[in-house]
């Protein structure tokens, strides 16, 4: 009989709708076809509110709970893409323009998980930079400079608007929607 781990990986994020979703997923493409990034693939299209953070699998349902019971009156938000961006060369991404309503809604969404999970969902000491990965950590330095004048040209805006947080676990290598929360 296998043993299961006991922990499991997650995080909270809004997801962009599937119209964005593909589009995102076409860059993730490129860049897997390219340059071999399968990292960012492992996940969809979203903007991060609670980074990655691991959890005793027992405590699961409570974390669903807590997902349900956040309150805000900052959803729905308006979203707007446009253009790319990194960070140093490992990350590339699409950029989200200042939105002073997702900064504190951010902010809401990070103190209300914090409380029940101290220890384990900590604040973020860096500053809240939203963006929509399209590939990280599995970027060869010398790929980077040539993706990067690449993604540098390319042009894009989209808008969308969101109502949803969802919650989303790591099962089996990839991230897959756990729970979300309409308002």
């Amino acid at each position: 009989m296998p043993v299961t781990d006991p922990y499991s990986m997650y995080y909270v994020a809004i997801l962009c709708p599937p119209a964005i979703e593909s589009k995102v997923q076409q860059y993730k493409l490129w860049m897997r076809d390219r340059y071999g990034c399968t990292v960012a693939l492992k996940s969809p299209a979203h903007l991060t509110l609670i980074a990655p953070f691991w959890l005793v699998n027992t405590s699961e349902q409570l974390l669903i709970e807590r997902l349900q019971s956040t309150q805000t009156d900052q959803l729905p938000v308006e979203i707007q893409l446009q253009g790319f961006s990194h960070f140093s060369n490992r990350v590339l991404f699409i950029t989200v323009k200042e939105n002073h309503p997702l900064d504190r809604l951010c902010k809401e969404v990070g103190d209300h998980f914090i409380q029940p999970f101290p220890g384990i969902i900590k604040p973020d000491d860096r500053p809240f930079h939203p963006h929509i990965t399209i590939a990280n950590r599995d970027i060869k330095p010398g790929d980077f400079n040539e993706a990067w004048q690449h993604f540098a040209k390319e042009e894009l805006e989209e808008n969308f608007q969101t109502n949803t947080l969802s919650l989303l676990k790591l099962t089996e290598g990839k991230w897959t929607v756990l729970a979300e929360k309409q308002y």
